[in-house]
């Protein structure tokens, strides 16, 4: 009977680890922070903390399955007696096939266009590419899209290069008279290099049909370069929107936004400047900026103070003003 015990203990513990070979991975981050915003007051807010779960499995002969599900979770928010926010929002979910012939999968993702861009150092703040883009590019997100109904497809290197594509097919809203199509929206993008480390080269596209815009063709353009080395990270951006809408109610322009930070120690300051050109008469050209200092807590864990500043072109608000935000908050992943 002893010796029984021993064996199936034994037997157990080799067991085990094959068990969790394919086990899926827990995952996300919590980012908080207390921001002052002008006009607005001060407020706690939660800035895209997520929590997902994602895994793959051996099929065998190179060949394994890929799958993540994602959900944006409102920390702060959520729906009680004064709000009604919704506590989660989706975000990227596909399942997949990978192998060496690169990786196919299905589901919801962010387009290649915005998987393409640098390191972004004030990301899911004030002063993330949505707004420094000056509320150009489809939905006003300056190409920072993640889109539904996907079909993608990402290559294995060749000598340093990736090429991502995506073709995007919308719901129907009425079948009787509205086709669908994997090329009612496409989005491509070629990338060299690591954006984490040395250098980081990208060009990108979006094309998004009326099917989507309900009036004309919505094209994106995107180049960006980045050189990382030691502490150091250094970037640049190009963008180029174009609704196809001719007159003042288009929403046709350009971008460049240019990040620079580097690590000494714990701290890391950094910088990021945007300028907007706008095509329409009714709007001038429009620029902004933010600083900030990040401390690293542990490998998990920083903090950050940042101050944003959009002028009144680029805020693009009803008070016809410029906005200001200072921000001091803490990060956590797991």
């Amino acid at each position: 009977m002893k010796k029984n015990v021993i064996a199936l203990a034994i037997a157990s513990a080799i067991a085990a680890p094959v068990a969790m070979a394919d086990a899926p991975t827990v995952y996300g981050q919590i980012n908080m922070s207390i921001d002052n915003v002008t006009d607005a007051g001060t407020s706690v807010n939660s800035n895209a903390s997520r929590i997902g779960i994602k895994g793959s499995q051996d099929l065998g002969n190179g060949l394994k399955a890929v799958y993540k599900m994602e959900w944006e979770a409102d920390v702060a928010g959520g729906t009680n007696a004064t709000t009604t926010t919704t506590t989660f929002k989706d975000r990227n979910a596909y399942v997949g096939l990978a192998g060496g012939f690169g990786t196919v999968l299905m589901g919801r993702h962010d387009t290649p266009y915005k998987m393409s861009q640098a390191t972004d150092m004030f990301n899911d703040g004030a002063g993330d590419n949505k707004p420094l883009a000056g509320k150009l590019g489809f939905g006003g997100k300056g190409g920072e899209n993640r889109a539904a109904n996907v079909l993608a497809y990402v290559s294995p290197s060749f000598g340093g290069v990736k090429i991502v594509a995506a073709g995007i097919s919308p719901e129907a809203t009425d079948t009787a008279t509205q086709d669908t199509s994997l090329t009612d929206a496409y989005s491509i993008a070629a990338m060299y290099g690591s954006s984490k480390k040395g250098l980081f080269l990208s060009a990108a596209y979006d094309n998004f049909t009326d099917n989507l815009t309900g009036t004309k063709d919505y094209t994106e353009t995107r180049v960006s370069a980045q050189y990382a080395t030691g502490g150091l990270v250094a970037n640049a951006m190009y963008q180029n929107f174009d609704d196809g809408v001719t007159g003042d109610t288009a929403t046709e322009g350009s971008n460049i936004q240019a990040n620079i930070g580097y690590t000494m120690g714990a701290f890391t300051p950094k910088a990021k400047y945007s300028s907007v050109d706008y095509k329409m008469s009714t709007m001038k050209d429009a620029a902004g900026f933010g600083v900030g200092l990040d401390y690293s807590f542990g490998k998990k864990t920083t903090g950050y103070v940042e101050y944003v500043s959009l002028d009144k072109h680029m805020a693009n608000n009803s008070l016809a003003k410029s906005m200001d935000t200072v921000s001091v908050g803490l990060l956590h992943k797991f």
